[in-house]
């Protein structure tokens, strides 16, 4: 079984205190996780894993590390029940993630990820989400934090500041499901703090309506002579067109030996040599 102990680092500072750090012990490996606080060696009880009275705010500071040290051992415990194989490592992971436990520590963790798997459309698009969530709270957030209200209060301000439509806001909430997905399955919070789900914010997407072009308009578009930008702007969108609605993303980096031209029409190869 894992022991956790309060101990005092051996790291000097310039003012003489010494860093406090939980140290996770199995199989006689240690891993240390630092506390917010340090003190100076003759102010901590290692025996006692303590603060003396003669530090000014020993009550207080003795009563966080007790907290600290109970879910500490919390922890340890579950994680220990969960696995029949758990390193100090994986018991330090467990009580303090690599990365912050706030929103957007995560968010950050998340965008990360996206980029890393090749996923640029949905990298780009909830970048933006994203800020608008931090410019609408002002500061981090714990997840604990986010509720059900304050989502609807979100989707509102998307409305009625930012001029967004119902559809818009709605992938605004979206994208703060994903991050929400994304730390439960790091593990990173509890699972009861999500949001979403019976009982609490159901996300429904608002029907609606596309109307497509005629042939006769295509045609037009096709035919109709432009120069400069115009031309450029119009090349980009038929190709798009020919290419059943390619993502404009993919269009960008399109490069001509991604091409095979055998069977290509006259009017298609024009188009791809006006774009690339």
């Amino acid at each position: 079984m894992a022991t956790v102990k309060i101990v005092l680092r051996k790291e000097e500072k310039k003012d003489g205190s010494f860093p406090l750090a939980l140290r996770v012990t199995k199989n006689r490996k240690s891993s240390f996780i630092y506390l917010e606080y340090s003190v100076k060696p003759e102010d901590w009880d290692d025996a006692k894993q303590r603060v003396k009275k003669s530090h000014p705010n020993s009550a207080r500071l003795n009563n966080y590390l007790l907290k600290k040290l109970s879910e500490a051992n919390d922890h340890s415990l579950e994680l220990e029940t969960q696995k029949s194989f758990v390193s100090s490592q994986s018991v330090k992971q467990k009580i303090k993630p690599s990365a912050g436990s706030t929103f957007f520590a995560q968010a950050e963790v998340f965008q990360q990820r996206l980029k890393e798997a090749g996923k640029y459309n949905q990298y780009t698009a909830d970048k933006p989400r994203i800020k608008h969530f931090k410019e609408f709270l002002k500061h981090d957030i714990a997840f604990a934090d986010i509720t059900v209200a304050m989502l609807e209060r979100f989707k509102a301000y998307l409305i009625t500041k930012h001029n967004h439509s119902e559809r818009s806001a709605v992938n605004h909430i979206v994208m703060i499901r994903s991050v929400f997905s994304h730390a439960i399955k790091e593990e990173v919070i509890d699972p009861k703090h999500y949001p979403f789900g019976k009982g609490k914010m159901k996300i429904k997407f608002p029907e609606s309506s596309k109307i497509g072009l005629t042939q006769e308009e295509i045609t037009r578009l096709e035919t109709v002579e432009l120069e400069g930008t115009l031309n450029h702007v119009r090349n980009l969108w038929l190709f798009s067109y020919y290419f059943a609605g390619m993502r404009i993303s993919d269009l960008l980096r399109l490069k001509w030996s991604d091409f095979q031209m055998i069977g290509f029409t006259t009017r298609w190869a024009r188009t791809i040599k006006g774009v690339l």
